[in-house]
This record gives C-alpha cells, structure tokens and sequence, in this order.
C-alpha cells in the first residue's frame, strides 16, 4: 500500500492530530513510493505496517495535542 495525500488526511482526522505541512511532506516522501532493499528487491508496505508506522511518529503530535485540550482554563471575571 502506498501512502497518498488523501488517505495521510484521513488517518490524520482518524487520529485527531495536526501536523505541520513539513510533517505531512516527509509521511508522503517515506510512504508514498516503493522502497527497494540494498538487492534491489521491491518492498511495499502493508496497511497495517503503515498504520503502525505512522501511529509511532504521530505519537508526539497526538501527545502535544491532548496536553493542550486537557490543560485548565481560568476564567476570570
């Protein structure tokens, strides 16, 4: 399964989790195009590898996020 910009989006929103357009690139550039090992051998992953993947690199965002959501706001009047 290859990675394309649409379906990034949508395991984004899956997750709820923003990320900078740099981010997004460098998800797209890894996982967006066959990988070929060292013999020349095509690799290419499947959806549970790259939902597993992408899961680890996301963890930071997703954890930076719920901080955010889960810090108190004081009203004052």
């Amino acid at each position: 399964m290859l990675l394309t910009r649409k379906e990034l989006r949508t395991i984004l929103e899956n997750f709820r989790v923003r990320v900078p357009a740099e981010v997004e690139k460098e998800l797209l550039d890894e996982y967006g195009h066959l990988v070929t090992d060292d013999e020349g051998h095509v690799f290419e992953y499947t959806e549970q590898d790259l939902y597993e993947q992408l899961r680890k690199k996301l963890y930071p965002y997703q954890e930076r996020q719920q901080q955010v959501r889960d810090k108190p706001v004081l009203i004052t009047e």
